[in-house]
């Protein structure tokens, strides 16, 4: 197979020459040691955190019987063990319920006390909420549905803890004929949930939330796109807003602020507007996005990572990988990778404050890495090809971690999740 590369100073080559082995002593693979369930993958999710030299993973691990699944949280400092154990309910009982690929996958978050945060198995569904019993500790993590405000209709809850130690939750819930973007805080000096808003709705329309990054400053940052009528797998209108804690209020990458719930008309909210060929009104074919990434860079300057399908048609793998950032507008779109039905549905990237990296998957050659400004693309792990979703963070300003899940690397049924750690210079 040979790269399809857009970035104009990339040369056509075989995905061999792009990965010498003396190269890879800038990449650290730790697999954790627990089988996962061929049902954990996922686009939007944010199963992994990285505090210091501790990580934390939640993934499906598989259930009792086919077609169901447990959730396991992970928990590794430095080179020491790590702890696994499964999440319970309020009666002390391991969670289960039945498999949705690209739905029933978990979320999760630390506070700034230490205590783990998951939210898991929304599609439509009221709060399905867990909070460790002691910090650092995933031995002891019960359900509380009680904690989280209002009854709603949740599917794809992301979310990430602020440098105050509070947590912030986006979710699209289903409510009264539409499915609108909802953001939540917990504070975590109260020690308690609340909804700040709607951030995005349009009546008969869907919101799908992306992606949730959280500045220095502790502002909120939100990627999101938009479905015709009713939930569909190819979406449009790719959509970014920003919460400002200080003063309250959503505002759009300008700074604008505005009366929330943003639509798609919204002054200044799109960073990818309907391309050539594409329709709204239209089923689940054709031109469309599916997935993005989002991150910030040391001036909190949100930069955008997509799948979009140009060539039109309905595989589900032919999403080409796209990066635009913000400048004052939306600049420097480029086409990092195109598809040849090769492309899952996960996308991720990270800024350093020097340079910028998007991350995404190929069919049978796993995690790929591309970095500005050549955007030059790079097989990261060869020995785990079977990786085809993933999730990620800046750990450091040399260190990016992302979260590889294999979830049939080991039978149609079962797989793998490989914490894979990536240096300043890409293999």
């Amino acid at each position: 197979m040979r790269l399809r590369l857009i970035a104009s100073t990339a040369l056509l080559c075989p995905l061999a020459l792009l990965t010498p082995a003396t190269a890879q002593a800038q990449v650290v693979v730790d697999t954790v040691p627990a089988e996962t369930d061929s049902s954990n993958a996922a686009a939007w999710w944010r199963p992994m955190v990285v505090k210091g030299n501790t990580t934390y993973v939640a993934f499906n691990a598989p259930g009792d019987t086919a077609g169901t699944h447990k959730i396991k949280i992970g928990v590794k400092t430095g080179t020491g063990a790590w702890t696994i154990d499964y999440l319970k309910d309020e009666n002390g009982n391991v969670w289960s319920h039945a498999d949705d690929v690209g739905h029933d996958q978990p979320t999760i978050a630390v506070d700034g006390d230490g205590y783990i945060h998951v939210w898991t198995d929304h599609h439509v569904d009221d709060w399905r909420y867990f909070r460790s019993s002691a910090p650092n500790d995933p031995t002891g993590m019960l359900r509380r549905i009680s904690d989280m405000p209002g009854t709603v209709g949740a599917t794809y809850p992301i979310a990430e803890d602020a440098p105050n130690g509070d947590i912030f939750l986006i979710i699209r819930n289903h409510y009264n004929n539409a499915g609108q973007g909802e953001l939540y805080r917990w504070d975590n000096a109260a020690n308690s949930w609340s909804k700040i808003g709607i951030f995005a709705r349009e009546n008969t329309n869907y919101v799908y939330p992306d992606d949730l990054k959280i500045d220095d400053a502790g502002n909120v940052h939100i990627a999101f796109e938009w479905a015709y009528g009713t939930p569909r797998s190819l979406r449009h209108y790719g959509s970014y807003l920003k919460y400002d804690v200080a003063a309250g209020v959503f505002r759009t990458a300008n700074g604008v602020a505005l009366s929330a719930p943003a639509t798609r008309t919204t002054a200044n909210v799109l960073f990818q507007g309907l391309g050539t060929g594409e329709v709204w009104n239209n089923s689940n074919d054709g031109v469309g996005i599916q997935a993005a990434g989002l991150t910030v860079d040391q001036y909190a300057r949100p930069s955008i990572a997509y799948r979009y399908r140009t060539a039109g048609g309905t595989n589900a793998y032919n999403f080409d990988v796209y990066r635009v950032r913000w400048n004052g507008a939306w600049v420097d779109r480029v086409k990092i990778y195109t598809a040849n039905n090769d492309v899952p549905a996960a996308v991720e990237t990270t800024h350093n404050g020097t340079r910028a990296r998007v991350y995404f998957t190929v069919l049978g050659s796993g995690l790929m890495a591309a970095e500005s400004p050549t955007w030059a693309v790079h097989q990261v792990a060869p020995a785990q090809s079977a990786v085809t979703r993933i999730s990620g963070i800046l750990k450091s300003t040399t260190e990016d971690v992302i979260y590889a899940a294999a979830p049939t690397e080991i039978d149609a049924n079962r797989g793998r999740l490989h914490v894979i750690s990536i240096g300043n210079t890409l293999p």
